[in-house]
């Protein structure tokens, strides 16, 4: 080929880059059971319930994209948790606010949003609701929450919860899937 076979090649590649971040149109495909999965970490798809609202959905994704803003930390209490979960990132805190507040409230109306890659330890919590005794504070930055309960296995799934918001805030998106693939296998 020569030089001017090239140059519509390198137009089209020009545009492709400066019209779209290539994150934009980065998917992760692999196979699981079988069948081809694909990731779209941009649209995000799997955070859309079978109850859930376009805020809820919104929330979710600014709270995985900005995972690292979030800083979280737990203290687990015989009979619960304390959780502190807080940002600097002013744009992120109305969302970090509104998703805690929200699947608080959910909890309480036992009404699981049946969220495709949520976690096993919410069928629990959204079971029981009524039997967790919830308390939260409003910080500058974000929330102080503390759950308690007398049923064990609401401790146990408040427990386990707990950590795996943590991890969330920590890794994002990679310890969703890490979570998914172990739980389907």
């Amino acid at each position: 080929m020569n030089k001017k076979s090239y140059y519509p090649l390198l137009v089209i590649f020009s545009f492709f880059i400066s019209s779209t971040s290539f994150s934009e149109n980065i998917q992760i495909n692999h196979m699981h059971e079988g069948s081809m999965m694909v990731h779209d970490e941009v649209n995000m798809p799997m955070l859309n319930g079978n109850d859930t609202e376009d805020y809820e959905v919104e929330e979710l994704r600014q709270l995985f994209n900005n995972h690292s803003d979030i800083i979280r930390s737990v203290e687990i209490l015989p009979n619960g948790i304390k959780t502190i979960t807080e940002t600097k990132n002013e744009e992120l805190l109305g969302f970090l606010v509104g998703h805690a507040s929200g699947m608080i409230n959910r909890v309480e109306e036992k009404r699981d949003p049946g969220i495709p890659i949520q976690s096993p330890t919410l069928t629990p919590l959204f079971n029981k609701g009524d039997l967790i005794e919830t308390n939260i504070e409003y910080t500058d930055h974000g929330l102080i929450v503390i759950q308690t309960s007398d049923d064990q296995e609401v401790i146990d799934a408040l427990h386990k919860h707990a950590i795996e918001v943590s991890d969330l805030a920590a890794r994002g998106m990679v310890a969703v899937h890490e979570q998914m693939m172990s739980s389907h296998h």
